[in-house]
């Protein structure tokens, strides 16, 4: 579908847009100077002012690039790269403009956050801190997740559905040239209503894309099952873990989902295909029952994305992810 910026129908939206717009390059100067590296750091954040995006480098290579640009529906990973690794996710194909790198969305009462079009819900981003210590890179953010005629205004903490703290962990091991991206996220049901029903396809939740030369190679594992995507098929199915592995010539490449325990519906679930391209995402089973929260109501969301620059096998990564989740409170 076609992304359309959210349309503004009065001076006021227009003003309060103007608003919004210099809160988020203030907001990311201010990250900036508490976000870069020490000359003895391994990590390098940057800002990017004019789009609102961040990349953090490692030992001077480029890992992971984060866009929060206010003219966008949502905050979204568009760059992820493994020690050695080149970056292997795509961002807004002409085929299908809103499948963003790895993205996180879904329904909220109804209203739609996953596509992009006139009339949808936004991800707003109100604040962001970004950070660097000796062992990992950490991009803090409040976002409030609103209707397309609240997304523009100077204050949208009474319009909120949602208010979401998300907080993206990156460190790395150079010993298996591992890329572990840790996605957290806590919610309150927002001022604007007194309850939420969260709802969606079977592919709604943290879903990422590829880039497109890796999608003839891209092999899926559900914890070692291999699911049968011929034919144009699809598959929505319960797991701990579920991992993708690419082997094209030079650019070999896996990532791998880590559903946690502590989710709502604890076992996690993934969706996966291969058609018209490749796709994974980790998901609530939305499709078949939503989730209830109610004013006061505190609920959270977590998940690990590992990468590689290599195809590990099924033994390596159930051993990592049973690592991360029974270690991990």
């Amino acid at each position: 579908m076609t992304m359309k910026p959210v349309a503004l129908r009065s001076r006021g939206a227009q003003l309060a847009r103007r608003n919004v717009l210099q809160h988020s390059a203030l907001a990311a100067l201010l990250s900036f100077v508490t976000g870069v590296g020490s000359a003895q750091s391994p990590w390098r954040l940057d800002a990017g002012l004019a789009t609102n995006a961040w990349t953090v480098a490692y030992q001077g290579q480029p890992l992971l690039r984060y866009v929060f640009d206010p003219h966008h529906f949502k905050p979204y990973v568009a760059e992820f790269s493994a020690p050695g690794g080149h970056n292997i996710l795509r961002d807004a194909p002409a085929d299908h403009l809103h499948p963003h790198g790895l993205m996180y969305a879904l329904k909220v009462n109804g209203l739609h956050f996953w596509e992009e079009v006139s009339g949808n819900g936004v991800e707003r981003v109100v604040e962001t801190v970004a950070t660097a210590s000796g062992h990992a890179a950490t991009l803090r953010q409040v976002i409030h997740w609103v209707a397309p005629e609240d997304a523009f205004l100077a204050d949208t903490t009474p319009a909120a559905l949602l208010i979401e703290h998300r907080t993206l962990v990156l460190t790395v091991d150079n010993a298996t040239l591992e890329s572990a991206l840790e996605w957290k996220a806590e919610f309150d049901v927002g001022q604007k209503t007194n309850v939420v029903t969260l709802t969606g396809a079977n592919y709604h939740g943290l879903g990422m894309r590829f880039q497109e030369e890796l999608d003839a190679y891209a092999s899926h594992s559900y914890a070692g099952r291999k699911p049968d995507l011929s034919n144009n098929r699809q598959e929505a199915s319960p797991a701990k873990w579920a991992a993708v592995s690419f082997a094209p010539p030079g650019k070999p490449a896996t990532i791998a989902l880590v559903s946690h325990p502590a989710n709502a519906r604890a076992e996690g679930a993934f969706f996966s295909m291969l058609t018209p391209f490749a796709y994974l995402s980790a998901t609530q089973r939305l499709d078949q029952e939503p989730l209830v929260y109610h004013d006061g109501d505190k609920f959270g969301l977590r998940y690990l994305v590992l990468l590689y620059p290599t195809v590990k096998s099924t033994e390596t990564l159930a051993a990592r992810a049973l690592r991360w989740r029974e270690a991990t409170p």
